[in-house]
């Protein structure tokens, strides 16, 4: 009960800051947005995205997106890109793990998003973080990556298999992948359902989405895949690792604490 009044209060207090950046009229009931489409509706987000994403931050999000930076086993020298990086909170993070000699690129569609993961970066003094304008889908991955991070980035992207698969492809072996997003809940009744495509409608969510099953990329074209869910099993962790050219993936315990 006291998760479930948690969750509520975070949608209804989320919803009041989405106001300010509801989608336009045009689209009433949701749908597959294009590229012209998203961008759009993330510049528009980009100033109240970091207030709104601390709703999610009371229900567990946060600490499974750190869990997701920690499952790349990134070192000191390593090189590391975070996909659809928007206003930067992954940055920090990643950037503290592959330290001073190791290099992440942050990469986003929307201008408005890298202007504000811009000031973060400038802020946090982060020198060995480079950002990107491009679309996930056509981004040139550097070769040799040792780890690819997508947080709330590939669940709303039509070409999310071919994302992950040239992402996989990009990674040394034994380089990792962790990709975390939003998901329909097993066994949440409809009228909680149809609540948090509402409150969720002003990022583009709608059900034109249910189909899109990134996780499942992770399993197809990585190996040693890790699953897990939060936020009542609205939020998903996806880990996989790249594998070897020599044999079986390496074996490891639990990929994240």
């Amino acid at each position: 009960m006291k998760r479930t009044t948690t969750l509520l209060l975070a949608a209804a207090g989320g919803a009041l800051l989405w106001r300010r950046a509801r989608r336009s009229a045009d689209d009433p009931d949701g749908g597959v947005l294009d590229a012209d489409e998203a961008r759009a509706l993330y510049d528009r987000l980009a100033p109240v995205y970091d207030g709104v994403a601390g709703a999610y931050a009371l229900l567990g999000a946060r600490r499974l997106h750190n869990r997701a930076v920690g499952a790349l086993r990134l070192r000191p020298g390593d090189t590391a890109v975070s996909l659809g990086c928007g206003t930067g909170p992954n940055l920090g993070p990643l950037a503290r793990a592959v330290g001073l000699t190791g290099r992440v690129v942050g990469v986003d569609l929307s201008a408005a998003m890298l202007a504000q993961a811009r000031d973060r970066v400038r802020r946090l003094g982060l020198d060995n973080v480079e950002l990107v304008r491009a679309d996930v889908r056509e981004f040139a991955f550097p070769e040799g990556l040792d780890g690819v991070l997508a947080v709330f980035a590939l669940e709303m992207v039509p070409d999310y298999d071919a994302v992950v698969e040239r992402a996989v492809a990009a990674l040394r072996p034994g380089g990792r992948i962790a990709v975390s997003g939003l998901r329909r809940p097993d066994g949440w009744p409809e009228w909680a359902v149809r609540l948090g495509e509402l409150v969720n409608r002003p990022f583009g969510v709608s059900r034109a989405y249910e189909s899109f099953r990134p996780w499942e990329a992770v399993r197809r074209h990585a190996r040693e895949v890790a699953y897990r869910e939060a936020v009542l099993g609205a939020v998903y962790l996806s880990v996989g690792e790249a594998p070897s050219p020599d044999g079986p993936p390496r074996q490891h315990p639990e990929p994240y604490a």
